[in-house]
């Protein structure tokens, strides 16, 4: 058995894809790029094969992480163009390795993520105001949030430990501004960008508008390995 981990891209054609459709999608690449991809046992067998995060609907990435276990030696360079053959167009493996024993998981692996954000603010917003109003924001000891438990209940959250940097910059659009954002994973937890503006409204000042019309780009997700 051999451990294959695999950076790929996803791209503005697929961003509307949903974390099972793309589990699915990689499950059919993998069969039509014969593969030899290594199955659990028992009595509903099923590819041993995950990914680092779940991507949210709408998100394009061009820094995000999956692994398979293969039942067969297989050449790196290989697998990655027998794969980019058979993806659609909107994702593609950009790298691979094998992975020794002992390498712990992906999800435990997770260490920060930079996002690009382009997002609609309220009318007449000063971006030299918002960038001074972003740094009061960040001067805050705790920023809590209402989050739902594993029991179903909301619970209040603080946040504040998982955001290390916001900046603004302007848009070719007034209405528009660029936002770059880097969080943090903490014991395999993060927060979703959106809910940082989200919070950013609630604390500070409406500002940002929350809508689907949000573009939000993963530009790196970094493992521990990369710290």
């Amino acid at each position: 058995m051999v451990k294959i981990q695999y950076q790929f891209k996803r791209s503005t054609p697929l961003r509307f894809l949903s974390h099972l459709d793309q589990q699915r999608l990689f499950q059919r690449a993998f069969r039509r790029a014969n593969i030899p991809v290594a199955y659990s046992q028992g009595f509903n067998p099923h590819p041993r094969m995950s990914f680092a995060l779940a991507m949210s609907v709408g998100l394009t990435s061009d820094s995000e992480y999956g692994e398979v276990i293969v039942s067969t030696d297989i050449n790196v360079d290989s697998f990655i163009s027998r794969m980019n053959h058979v993806l659609p167009s909107g994702l593609e493996i950009v790298t691979a390795k094998i992975c020794g024993e002992g390498v712990e998981s992906l999800s435990a692996s997770l260490y920060k993520s930079d996002y690009q954000i382009r997002v609609k603010v309220m009318p007449e917003t000063d971006l030299g105001e918002l960038a001074e109003s972003v740094r009061m924001y960040l001067e805050l000891p705790q920023i809590l949030v209402q989050k739902r438990n594993k029991k179903g209940k909301f619970v209040e959250k603080n946040i504040r430990p998982f955001i290390e940097s916001i900046s603004v910059f302007p848009d070719s659009e007034i209405d528009h501004v660029n936002v770059k954002m880097t969080l943090i994973y903490i014991e395999q937890q993060c927060v979703k960008p959106e809910q940082v503006l989200a919070s950013f409204n609630d604390q500070i000042s409406a500002v940002f508008v929350i809508d689907p019309t949000i573009e939000l780009h993963r530009e790196k997700l970094l493992l521990k390995a990369d710290a």
